[in-house]
């Protein structure tokens, strides 16, 4: 048997934190359509089971027309099963209220239910404040056949709502343990006889979600699962380390930038964050930067974790008004970085410049 363990796809989320209303609404509809293209792949590839662990949905307000056009690719794939376990963000007891569901949609809930195919039995809980504790006591597996388990939180030492406690799924003849929340890949061992994996998300939706997206493909014998992870979002996001230690012109920054992002497809996301050190005299046009990035790829922004270099040679002994500013800012309580922005600020002044930050 083939089976796609898929997770977090998060549809209707909101996104408008970095994009603007229309490229959040856009990437939206992108990631409708890579599960459409993941239901494509699966008749192609001749896939037998698609299970979702958990998050399908982003909040309790899910348009219609995401439900319909969701579960009309679940109609028009009759030859395979998917099997959906809710997530914590999986809120709305109304997303499929009205509709008629399709007989090849499998549902789970908060007690522990079966599913069973041949030799292989598919088996999930959606864990709640209620059966948090419980769970692990209830669940058991017939060690002859082979096992497969769906859960959906974070992996933990101790029980917990939005958890997975592993420990207490040690030797209960799992097989593989099908795990969602994380939005990256991750694959380890759960004991001598199975393995966990998180599988990530389809598409990642922020900066927090960077590198390969996508799903896992199981090939399913008896007590034998062999795993490859699919890479398959339409975007990857990046974000790309830039050092501007020594760089003092706005050139010599563009072309810094250049090089770290060479390699990333023009259709992706990135975001540039700059470290290191620079002087008052640095050119740090942020707005001149965003500009000339802003046709490179689908999306990008730049964010300044540089450090203000003030060496205390050149400003302790400096009778100048400069020199008592600095060292007024120096001795204060403040934060490192309030001092940081304070002086920039203040030398921009002093100097009769425009004051940028």
């Amino acid at each position: 048997m083939k089976i796609i363990h898929c997770s977090d796809l998060h549809l209707d989320s909101r996104m408008e934190a970095n994009l603007s209303f229309e490229k959040a609404k856009e990437r939206n509809h992108e990631i409708l359509l890579t599960f459409e293209r993941l239901v494509k792949y699966a008749k192609q590839n001749d896939v037998d089971l698609v299970m979702f662990a958990g998050d399908l949905f982003d909040t309790e307000r899910i348009s219609a027309s995401t439900v319909d056009y969701f579960l009309n690719e679940i109609r028009n794939a009759k030859e395979i099963d998917f099997l959906y376990l809710k997530g914590n963000h999986d809120e709305s007891k109304h997303a499929f209220i009205g509709e008629e569901l399709p007989d090849n949609l499998k549902l789970f809930n908060d007690q522990w239910i079966s599913y069973n195919y041949d030799f292989l039995t598919i088996t999930g809980i959606e864990i709640n404040k209620d059966n948090a504790s419980a769970l692990y006591q209830e669940l058991s597996l017939n060690k002859e056949e082979t096992n497969i388990v769906i859960l959906h939180g974070q992996e933990a030492t101790q029980p917990g709502v939005d958890m997975v406690c592993l420990p207490q799924l040690k030797n209960k003849n799992i097989d593989y343990l099908a795990l969602g929340h994380i939005h990256s890949y991750k694959k380890e061992r759960l004991d001598d006889r199975g393995s966990y994996a998180y599988c990530g998300c389809l598409e990642g939706r922020g900066f927090d979600e960077c590198g390969e997206k996508g799903f896992i493909l199981l090939d399913v014998k008896p007590h034998n699962i062999q795993t490859t992870f699919v890479p398959f979002a339409k975007r990857q996001l990046h974000d790309v380390e830039v050092d501007i230690t020594g760089k003092e012109t706005i050139t010599e920054i563009k072309r810094a930038m250049e090089v770290a992002s060479s390699s990333i497809n023009h259709n992706d996301l990135v975001k540039f964050t700059l470290v290191g050190e620079y002087t008052f005299d640095t050119q740090k046009d942020f707005e001149f930067l965003k500009k000339a990035f802003a046709d490179d790829f689908y999306f990008s922004k730049i964010k300044d974790s540089s450090h203000l270099k003030i060496e205390k040679e050149n400003y302790e002994n400096d009778i100048s008004l400069k020199g008592e500013f600095i060292r007024k800012v120096m001795a204060s309580d403040l934060s490192n970085h309030e001092k940081e922005e304070i002086i920039c600020a203040g030398l921009q002044a002093l100097s009769g410049k425009e004051i940028t930050r």
